[in-house]
């Protein structure tokens, strides 16, 4: 019986191309910790959560520990009120666990499948997520916060919000409409740290930071009331915003054009002039309805006309205790005051992007990107290639040409469809397109506009 021979590979010279990175074989790229994290923030959000729901199911010894995770703390079933301790902070990190799961599962399991079953690239298809998630959850913390401000007794009535004040029972709603907008904004704190870094990356941590602390600081002083207005004010052109970018991703140019337009109003009259509306009325309306001094926190009665009694110790009375005083006077009036300036700074800045570059689309029907990812990736579609060759997408400065490839050549990783080859190049970095090839709005901020 002869023995089968088997033909050794043809050599290296044999092939018709050796495709290589210049300086060797790149080596395989190792998955940093940030990586790890964005990779698996679904698994370590619900493992942690399951593990306090475990222990706070199985051992009811430990259960008034673990329930400040799952309930608001300090209720008072007397009065079918709340009131705000240091508890809560356990509220809002699980809220923030569960914010961070939720924004996974809809932007990985839900929107991202859905937008490339419609023909959506990757990154698109990445982004329509992202932006779709904005729509769902400011879509529905705005609608909670508008209930509650529909309801109140200061609509639109500025000098109102302080006339209860320094009484600290709240409703339960109100409570947990404060602690979820503090988890979202502890969140997106982590989301822009371990996800792509955007150029306006500093912009919004500083807002972000400043918001947070603003929040965090009102909700302590039992400013309840001007906390639902500003956050009503500021979270509706969080949702027209993505909308229009949503519309912008499904390629509903009429309709995005028209969404954007409706932002930037909207913009104007609630960031620009009734926000600054209650930032006037602060200034002039805390004197007139609330005297200057220290008042009890328990029963909020004033227990003196003095509003400075230990330097500046008394500010983080509050802080500390429930019981311990609290104390109104300029000093701690323009401390919020100037936090929401700085806010209203923000705005101001974000919207002079906004304006250029709706005034360069309207003029030229170009604009640049000036609020996309630091570095931005380039990718192909996977379109076969024919008579065996193959296009590689270069970087900047690197020609793009035909290579040939033999169909046989052992070795060479590649996709076959039809009996063709095809390869799927990626590269980071800028690559230079024409003027008539520029997105026609910012890719986070407007809509594209067909040149």
């Amino acid at each position: 019986m002869a023995k089968e021979t088997i033909a050794p590979p043809p050599p290296a010279s044999e092939l018709n191309v050796y495709v290589s990175s210049p300086s060797g074989p790149r080596p395989t790229k190792e998955t940093t910790f940030r990586e790890w994290v964005v990779t698996n923030q679904i698994g370590i959000s619900l493992t942690i959560l399951a593990m306090l729901l475990a222990l706070h199911n199985l051992y009811p010894s430990l259960r008034p520990y673990t329930q400040p995770f799952f309930e608001l703390s300090y209720y008072d079933p007397a009065s079918n009120t709340y009131v705000q301790g240091w508890d809560d902070l356990y509220f809002v990190a699980s809220a923030t666990l569960a914010l961070t799961a939720i924004r996974a599962i809809i932007i990985e399991w839900v929107i991202q499948p859905i937008g490339r079953s419609m023909g959506l690239k990757r990154k698109a298809a990445l982004r329509l997520a992202e932006q779709g998630w904005q729509v769902l959850y400011y879509g529905f913390i705005w609608a909670v916060g508008l209930y509650l401000w529909k309801n109140s007794y200061y609509w639109f009535d500025f000098g109102a919000i302080w006339m209860e004040w320094p009484a600290r029972p709240l409703g339960g709603l109100m409570k947990w409409y404060i602690l979820v907008e503090l988890a979202f904004l502890l969140q997106q704190i982590f989301v822009i740290h371990v996800e792509e870094k955007r150029k306006d990356h500093y912009q919004m941590l500083s807002h972000h930071v400043i918001t947070s602390t603003l929040l965090g600081s009102a909700y302590i002083y039992g400013f309840y009331n001007v906390s639902n207005v500003v956050l009503c004010l500021m979270d509706i052109v969080d949702v027209l915003l993505p909308s229009a970018k949503v519309l912008k991703y499904l390629k509903f140019q009429n309709a995005c054009n028209v969404a954007f337009g409706i932002f930037m109003a909207t913009w104007v009259v609630t960031r620009h002039v009734l926000y600054n509306m209650l930032w006037w009325s602060i200034y002039k309306n805390v004197p007139q309805q609330m005297a200057y001094g220290c008042y009890s926190g328990s029963t909020a009665k004033m227990i003196s006309t003095n509003g400075y009694p230990d330097a500046f110790a008394y500010m983080f009375g509050p802080f500390r205790g429930l019981e311990n005083p609290i104390c109104m006077n300029r000093t701690i009036k323009w401390i919020f005051l100037s936090f929401l300036l700085s806010i209203q700074l923000l705005s101001v800045v974000w919207f002079s992007m906004i304006v250029r570059v709706a005034y360069r689309v309207v003029c030229s029907g170009a604009a640049e990107d000036t609020r996309s990812d630091e570095e931005d990736e380039v990718e192909t579609d996977d379109t076969p290639a024919t008579n065996g060759t193959v296009r590689l997408a270069a970087k900047e400065g690197v020609t793009t040409a035909p290579i040939a490839v033999n169909e046989n050549a052992p070795g060479l990783d590649r996709r076959r469809s039809n009996g063709s080859a095809s390869v799927r190049a990626r590269g980071r970095g800028r690559v230079p397109f024409d003027q008539s090839d520029r997105k026609a709005l910012l890719g986070r901020i407007g809509c594209d506009k067909p040149t």
